[in-house]
């Protein structure tokens, strides 16, 4: 098969070329040929949280020279398959108005990282063979119901590296979180701040999902358009993931555990000179995977992946650090007894998974086992790589018939 791979965005701590350079290799590995394209950052304008509009109407929006030279040596090509993460490339269109993409004999494969509802604007573009992957099987469900000219979605657990050795004894005794500090009251006074209409359906989202643990952010309203609202309202997204989030480190620290905080802007956090918390330099994601292997214990807080599981995760069990993360259903299922979780409104039972781990041996060295045996079955590269190939090639042997 022919693969083309793109990068658009380069995503958070530059994880866009990570990705997409362990999926060609892991597809090579299945004898695929791929070619790779990354297009400057900045060079094609991004939709943001813009409400979807037709191709003809974005087509005032420049692309750099640079970029366009880039695009157009693809044009009138023919590949098994395009593949992007979190792509930009649906909205590009040709001087005569017809999708860039549609000028490509290949189907399309838009790899979305996270909700959908950020990317209402790409997915509402009508391309002639589109298909998504997704890491979350409800996420995927969403997509077929409110973007019904995608052929199909298709969930995809992303990989993770090993890089550490197997002395569990040589681990720093901390609780390390990676990820972005942002304060969930920047996000509420925005909120407050929007028409009488539009401030109560999103507080009223947000009271249902937070006496709901199982309740995902497309279930908490009901009104139609709900793809249109959904993307008009993300406000509700981000507020409750960074108040999970500050609620987590708030409850570690408060409570004295050894924290070790990983990424931007954490030295805005209000606890971040308490002495048992310790914050580093942000590094780029092909090092994170270091920096997770040092620590005893990675914490995860992910409220919106309902049918799915954050990559850092997978990394966790991938390097002998137990992952604490919060349970819903899915997780419980497919993560019992290699991961630990913690119900998200239980500040009792975060401090107790969490003194679990830091001071029970026997019991955290056999969930480091169970993890990393867990991982190697199911949550390598070369696993990501087998599920892509399954779908490219079925798609592929139906073009020809």
């Amino acid at each position: 098969m022919k693969i083309l791979i793109f990068v658009t965005r380069q995503l958070c701590y530059n994880s866009g070329r990570y990705f997409a350079e362990k999926i060609i290799e892991a597809l090579q590995n299945y004898g695929c040929q791929c070619e790779f394209c990354e297009i400057p950052e900045y060079s094609i304008p991004s939709a943001g949280t813009e409400i979807a509009q037709p191709a003809s109407i974005n087509s005032d929006k420049i692309i750099e020279r640079s970029a366009e030279d880039l695009l157009q040596r693809y044009v009138n090509k023919k590949f098994d398959a395009i593949i992007d993460f979190n792509s930009k490339l649906p909205r590009l269109i040709m001087d005569d108005d017809s999708y860039y993409l549609d000028n490509i004999d290949a189907p399309f494969y838009n790899f979305i990282l996270d909700h959908p509802l950020y990317h209402h604007t790409t997915l509402s573009c009508r391309l002639n063979n589109y298909y998504v992957f997704s890491v979350d099987g409800n996420h995927c469900e969403y997509i077929k119901k409110y973007y019904p000219w995608i052929k199909d979605a298709y969930q995809i657990n992303l990989g993770a590296e090993h890089v550490c050795t197997s002395d569990t004894n040589k681990k720093e005794k901390n609780i390390l979180f990676m990820g972005t500090f942002r304060k969930p009251d920047v996000y509420m006074k925005h909120i407050l701040r929007c028409g009488i209409r539009e401030k109560n359906d999103m507080l009223s989202m947000i009271d249902r999902i937070m006496n709901n643990e199982e309740l995902s952010i497309e279930d908490s309203i009901n009104i139609e358009p709900k793809a249109e609202l959904l993307n008009k309202y993300y406000l509700v997204e981000m507020y409750i993931r960074n108040y999970y989030r500050k609620k987590l480190i708030d409850t570690l620290a408060d409570n004295g555990f050894p924290l070790k905080i990983a990424g931007e802007w954490w030295e805005k956090y209000d606890k971040s000179c308490k002495k048992n918390v310790k914050i580093i330099k942000p590094v780029s994601f092909e090092k994170s995977f270091e920096i997770i292997a040092q620590s005893r214990v990675l914490a995860d807080s992910s409220p919106f992946f309902k049918m799915g599981v954050h990559d850092r995760i997978y990394a966790g069990m991938a390097n002998n650090t137990v992952v604490m993360t919060d349970s819903n259903k899915y997780r419980m299922n497919i993560l019992d007894n290699v991961a630990e979780m913690y119900r998200i409104n239980d500040v009792d039972d975060i401090c107790a998974k969490a003194d679990k781990l830091l001071n029970d041996t026997a019991y955290y060295e056999n969930m480091v086992y169970r993890a990393h045996e867990e991982y190697k079955k199911n949550y390598t590269w070369n696993n990501v790589g087998a599920v892509s190939y399954t779908h490219l090639r079925a798609h592929e042997t139906l073009r020809h018939l």
